[in-house]
């Protein structure tokens, strides 16, 4: 007994309709949700709840940017490279290095905080659909 003898015409309509609905379903989000907008991602860095710069990501990739910030208890030093961020190195008087253990953040939502020197670093896209956020 074959396997064409058991199958009808329909049974062989449904199979195909049934792997087409699937290869459909496989490729439709990559088509919907790509993101091909021109929103540019922004460094922005806050000390003692004042904006003290801001950078643009985009231009990392060609070269790291480093910079400092002096703040209450020391410098840190930030990092920007291929399109991420963090802090590459705490001050010696910051006792857990809790902003320098975070690592990179590459989106926006993630923040790295260090408390003791009330420095804040976030990514923030041009392009948001974000209102708000709470922490």
């Amino acid at each position: 007994m074959k396997i064409t003898d058991i199958l009808t015409f329909y049974d062989k309509i449904l199979i195909i309709f049934v792997v087409l609905l699937a290869l459909a379903l496989l490729v439709i989000p990559f088509y919907y949700f790509a993101s091909e907008s021109d929103a540019e991602l922004l460094l922005k860095v806050q000390l003692d709840n004042e904006l003290i710069k801001t950078v643009p990501v985009a231009d990392s990739y060609e070269k790291p940017i480093v910079f400092e910030v002096e703040g209450l208890i020391g410098t840190h030093i930030i990092e920007v490279n291929q399109g991420r961020v963090r802090v590459l190195e705490a001050p010696a008087d910051d006792p857990l290095k809790i902003c320098e253990k975070t690592g990179w953040i590459d989106r926006e939502g993630p923040i790295i905080v260090c408390v003791p020197n009330s420095l804040s670093l976030w990514l923030e896209s041009t392009d948001s659909d974000i209102d708000g956020m709470s922490w």
